[in-house]
């Protein structure tokens, strides 16, 4: 008897949580709350490319691992920022539109600006999308006008300048002058640069070509972070679906606690009610 007790109370523990999934009003994956979120991910992504700018410079080093280091800490740590902040818009939606389907239930009216606002899987991809496309269509232009830079000579003091106007030495110095121009390319190329400077690092340490490979790349590179948030966000449905598991659990746990306190006051007083046993 105390064995199949045993048993079924492990049954009980090892019974599968039931996942807790309420029902919401859909949000619009293109509506004004999400044009709103798209901002805000285009300010993100100018400090991302400050942060990369700050980390590289601060986390420099010359070893090929030391680069691969700093590149998987500043893009992962900044991606999973991006993430998280994701998650957690996508859960407070989630529960926006628990609410506003419970009003819409109880017979108030909801406006579409606030359906708008709730929970949908695509807004998170629309926002972070949309809100990096200036960046990645300027890093698209330039993948198409870049080319391999070589090392160029440096610009000569100023004493050589006398030496300029003499036949013999005018011809061999004019050399460092020729190509030092920054055009538009090169103004395109420090920019492009700016905002995926990490795996820049990285490519600088192999060769040109791998550095050219990377800025022709750039458009997808620039994307990465942007795309935590977006995978952040379409798990805030399942997010909150936990918090209500979670919620529902703690409810559980809470009444039962109450039962067996009712249960042991019932039995006090049954004990009082009887009385001292008298000694025969």
């Amino acid at each position: 008897m105390e064995r199949e007790t045993r048993m079924q109370n492990k049954a009980k523990r090892n019974k599968p949580i039931e996942i807790v999934k309420k029902p919401i009003i859909p949000g619009s994956w293109h509506g004004r709350d999400a044009q709103k979120m798209a901002f805000k991910r285009f300010l993100s992504v100018v400090a991302t490319t400050a942060i990369y700018l700050l980390g590289c410079v601060l986390l420099g080093f010359d070893a090929m691992w030391g680069r691969i280091l700093m590149c998987v800490t500043i893009v992962g740590g900044v991606t999973y920022y991006q993430y998280m902040n994701g998650l957690n818009q996508g859960e407070s939606d989630a529960a926006y539109g628990e609410i506003i389907y419970g009003r819409r239930q109880n017979g108030y009216s909801v406006s579409q600006e606030d359906c708008e606002r709730s929970f949908h899987p695509m807004k998170g991809f629309f926002a972070a999308l949309v809100g990096a496309a200036p960046f990645a269509l300027f890093a698209l232009v330039f993948a198409f006008v870049a080319r391999p830079v070589y090392y160029s000579l440096g610009i000569l003091p100023s004493w050589t300048d006398s030496l300029m106007n003499q036949t013999e030495f005018a011809t061999g110095l004019n050399y460092y002058g020729a190509g030092s121009e920054l055009g538009i390319e090169g103004v395109m190329r420090i920019a492009d640069r700016a905002m995926i400077m990490p795996f820049v690092n990285i490519a600088a340490g192999i060769d040109m070509n791998a550095v050219l490979l990377v800025e022709r790349l750039s458009p997808l590179l620039v994307l990465v972070s942007p795309m935590g948030y977006a995978f952040g966000y379409m798990g805030g449905q399942r997010l909150r679906d936990q918090v209500n598991t979670g919620i529902k659990m703690g409810d559980e746990r809470k009444k039962k606690r109450e039962a067996k306190a009712r249960k042991k006051r019932q039995r006090q007083q049954q004990q009082r009610s009887k009385g001292p046993e008298q000694l025969v």
